[in-house]
This record gives C-alpha cells, structure tokens and sequence, in this order.
C-alpha cells in the first residue's frame, strides 16, 4: 500500500455546485461522481466498489458534507484517504480514531440531521451502518419471524410453538443440546421439513407466497456427499437457480462471489476433493452469488479443524460486512460462539428460552 503522502488528496478539483461526491483513484483520476442527496452517493460508492471487487483503501474519496454517519460509511468502505469540504467534529474524531487521512474546509460542532441524533456513542460502525442502510431504504437483510411453529417425525412433535423475531441485518446464534431440534428448524425455513401448523414470515410476508428466487441462504454442517463429479464453480452456480440475469452477469456474479470468499482457485475442483474448511467457503460463496438476504448456518464449525475455524469466521465477516444479510446459525460450539459476540438463544423442549 502507498504511502499517505504519496496520495494526491490535497490536489484534488473542487466538486462543482450540483455535485456531491467524486471517487478518484490512486493517481487522482475521476472514476465516478454523484449529484445524489444525503448518505446515497456513498451507497453508490459502495456499489462500485463491490461491482469490481474493490475497497476504498487505495483510492481517493472527496465528499460535500460529512457527519458521524457518513464517517462511519467512509471508514466501513475502507478509505484511508479522503477530503470533506464541511465535517463534523463527531466525524473527525472517528477518522482520527480509524487513522484516517482527512483534509477538510469547514470544521462545525455537529451536522443537524436526524440521522446524526439517532447516532449515540453506544453504537458501533456496523450498528450505525446498518440503521444508515435502512433509513436508505437499501437494507440487506430481511425480518424473520415465527409464530407458533410446530413440526416434526411421524407422531414425535420436535418443535412445538416456537416463537422468534428476528430483525433485519441481525445475527442470532440458537444453541442447545443435540436432539432438541436447531437443524430442525432451519430445514423448517427452506422448506425440507413440512410446517404442521404455525407461520414463517419474511419482512411481514408468508414465506409460502414467495414466487421468485428464494432469498434464504443454506450453508449446512457436513461435507458434500455427491455420486457424481460436481465442481465447486457448479455448487456456487447453484445461487443463480431462478434468476432472470444475462449469463455475463452470471459469470460475473460468481466469479465474485468466489473471490469474496477465497475459493477461486478451486472453481474446478471436485467437491468431494475438498477440505471441510473448503468447502464452508464454497458454500459462502453460493450464498453471496445468490445474494441471499437471510444466511442460515447449521453447525458451520462441526468438521473443521482450529484453523479452519478462524479462516471461516474471516470469511463470514466479510460477508457479512459486504452485505448484511440477517444471518441465524444453530451451534453448540460455545468456544467459537463467544468468539461471535452475537446474541444467543437456548432451544429446549420445543421452543426457546
């Protein structure tokens, strides 16, 4: 990475009148500017940069108007370089804190917003980014809730009234002995196992009525158990099924997700030939090509050495980050789930405590 003196922040052009925002690379050349109002040239920002596969950390950022939440966006997208015509002391001090390279014009207390008075010093970057994201309208993650589930095998009721809320963009760990029904449910959500009474709600609609491509990403605890040669490249594809997209996106889309997730290199491996942790990763992938909205993840760590444990929680960050998905994940794995920090459920005789 270049040095920070090496960047040509200070050359920079004034943005003209109707413009908000420019986007430069290392040397100072315009890749993309924005004349939108508010946070959405930088969700545009974000967009460019996930479209190439990029992050903000060797290019050149030059915003109108920056509060704390914009600061947070501009930390989170991984600029360690830009320049602000106003700023907020509030975003200042962020930048500081994240060693960000900050020229700016105007220096004000605060930047009165409401956006900026729903900020408070409790919330982290990727609290702030996710109430900025739906205050946008551009929110990832989808609201799961469950009212009064019951399932099960035969006449054993494995769930019985189970009820849960999930909110958009959050992450819930459900824990509990074996047999109580985790995997259970999550088969229950992408539709393996039958509801006998109760409903499934994805953002206030009946999971029933969804018509088009499932928003639910499945990524389970085993290893692939396939009679036939199927490469990792064909098991990401998978997340296009339903999808109405020329196939250059398509191969865009996976090459993408792919490289996210590291497993590019093994596109044409079969994926009988893979490592557990490996294949954790192509399933990832699968997740982030179908761009899945809810991730559910059924004992992702079972088979995976300590190691393999430490890659996989890098890579579901950054998944994570890139996206953020709602993600709910069934465990017993206390070690790895307090490495999370997520907030944990107990399932126990059918419903959770």
């Amino acid at each position: 990475m270049l040095e920070k003196s090496e960047y040509k922040v200070d050359s920079l052009p004034d943005l003209d009148e109707s413009e908000s925002l420019h986007l430069y690379d290392k040397e100072g050349i315009l890749l993309l500017k924005s004349s939108g109002k508010w946070l959405h040239p930088l969700f545009e920002v974000e967009t460019y940069l996930k479209s190439r596969n990029l992050t903000g950390e060797e290019l050149i950022l030059h915003d109108k108007i920056a509060g704390r939440a914009a600061a947070a966006l501009i930390v989170r997208l991984g600029f360690l370089n830009c320049k602000i015509d106003l700023i907020s002391q509030p975003a200042l001090d962020l930048f500081n804190k994240y060693k960000v390279n900050c020229r700016y014009g105007n220096l004000v207390e605060k930047i009165d917003c409401r956006t900026e008075n729903l900020i408070t010093e409790e919330m982290d970057l990727h609290s702030i980014y996710l109430m900025i994201r739906k205050r946008a309208g551009y929110a990832m993650g989808l609201s799961l809730e469950i009212q009064n589930l019951w399932t099960g095998y035969g006449s054993h009721d494995v769930l019985r009234g189970l009820d849960l809320t999930v909110e958009a963009g959050e992450h819930l760990v459900i824990t509990g002995d074996n047999g109580t029904g985790k995997s259970t449910l999550l088969k229950t959500l992408i539709g393996v196992q039958p509801v006998i009474s109760g409903k499934i709600l994805l953002d206030g609609t009946d999971l029933k009525r969804n018509s088009g491509p499932s928003p639910i990403g499945y990524v389970n605890q085993g290893r692939p158990d396939s009679s036939f040669p199927t490469t990792a490249g064909e098991i990401v594809s998978l997340g296009l099924i339903g999808t109405r997209i020329s196939r250059t996106e398509q191969k865009n889309r996976i090459e993408i997700a792919m490289k996210r997730t590291g497993c590019h290199h093994l596109k044409n491996r079969d994926v009988n030939t893979l490592s557990g942790g490996e294949n954790q990763r192509v399933a990832l992938a699968r997740c982030l090509c179908q761009q899945a909205r809810l991730i559910l993840l059924d004992e992702p760590t079972s088979y995976l050495d300590r190691d393999s444990k430490e890659d996989f929680l890098e890579i579901l960050n950054q998944v994570i980050a890139s996206t953020s998905p709602t993600v709910l994940m069934v465990s017993h794995d206390h070690q790895w789930i307090e490495k999370l920090g997520w907030a944990v459920r107990e399932l126990k005789d059918g419903v959770l405590c």
